[in-house]
């Protein structure tokens, strides 16, 4: 029987974490005349707190703190589409992409399997 490593690898841990500061720097919008509703700022923000509290138990190989932080990329990443649609500005459409598209990288790294050393 093989074990497999359950912790996260950097590149991915990195673009979670991009993802996550892009959400908590939507709290600076709060105010402004083009900003999402504060419940909405909000969620984003905690979201990305989240994350970012469960990256490093994740990165040292804590399984719960791994699902969490995929779960709560997930979420933010699915709810990020509402902006194209909701006829936000163009800085927050951007910074939204950015949001899915590191997640989608990140996801997407994580499913690659290691390569198979063989020693010589």
């Amino acid at each position: 029987m093989t074990t497999r490593s359950v912790s996260l690898p950097t590149l991915p841990a990195g673009l979670f974490a991009l993802a996550s500061v892009i959400d908590i720097a939507f709290l600076a919008a709060i105010g402004s005349k083009d900003a999402a509703p504060l419940p909405v700022i909000l969620l984003f923000a905690l979201l990305g707190l989240g994350t970012l509290a469960a990256l490093v138990p994740a990165r040292r190989g804590s399984r719960p703190a791994l699902i969490i932080a995929v779960a709560l990329r997930s979420i933010s990443g699915l709810l990020a589409f509402v902006s194209f649609f909701a006829g936000a500005p163009l800085w927050v459409m951007a910074c939204e992409g950015i949001v899915i598209v590191s997640t989608v990288v990140a996801l997407v790294l994580m499913r690659r399997r290691p390569a198979v050393t063989v020693p010589a």
